[in-house]
């Protein structure tokens, strides 16, 4: 069997009959604790990552077998840098609905507008997680003068105000409320993403 951890050629042995054995064998010998499975392929198949369905599989089955172990600080700080590198294309595309929007070019703004709105979900999802992760507590203050719940609270408004007017077709409300108030919001958020990773209770 060929085994690749981390993208390098393994050499040592790992002991284990089944599949489910030697990948507890291979995190046991790891260099940290806490380190788990980000990837996992064998016999070019990619398994998902609790590879139930697979423990038992002899390793007399298997081919190659490629493993990528993580640690959670790694992790985290991945994606940090993902959030970050998406606020660099969520922001454009609310200047350029705004712009649009204020041309009258409705119907090419209401595309980028969903895709905003989308954006922003996903966005939400990712800011949540990383303040779960250091244990932030709501009342945290932030260099903004806001707490992290007040600035919960304050997106809940925008998006309000934001679907109100489009509901109501006011496309310069809509492209105020963009540009005055979105995207400065969310332009924060470059620089207050690291800094709730240092206010949280659990470091990484």
């Amino acid at each position: 069997m060929k085994l690749i951890i981390n993208g390098l050629e393994e050499t040592r042995a790992y002991s284990g009959e089944t599949l489910g054995v030697l990948l507890d064998d291979i995190l046991q010998n790891s260099t940290a604790e806490g380190d788990f499975f980000s990837k996992i392929r064998m016999n070019d198949q990619e398994l998902p990552l609790d590879y139930k369905e697979f423990k038992h599989t002899p390793v007399s089955q298997i081919e190659t077998l490629e493993a990528e172990i993580s640690t959670i600080s790694e992790i985290f700080a991945k994606n940090i840098a993902n959030a970050q590198d998406y606020l660099k294309k969520l922001i454009p595309g609310m200047q350029q609905a705004a712009d649009l929007f204020r041309m009258g070019n409705e119907q090419e703004a209401s595309k980028f507008f969903l895709n905003i709105i989308d954006g922003m979900q996903w966005f939400s999802e990712v800011v949540d997680s990383i303040a779960k992760a250091v244990d932030l507590k709501p009342a945290t203050v932030l260099s903004v003068g806001q707490s992290f719940e007040e600035r919960q609270r304050r997106l809940v408004t925008l998006v309000q105000q934001m679907v109100e007017a489009n509901t109501n077709k006011d496309w310069v409300l809509l492209a105020d409320l963009l540009e005055y108030e979105i995207i400065p919001f969310y332009s924060e958020w470059e620089t207050l993403l690291p800094e709730i990773c240092t206010k949280g209770d659990r470091k990484f």
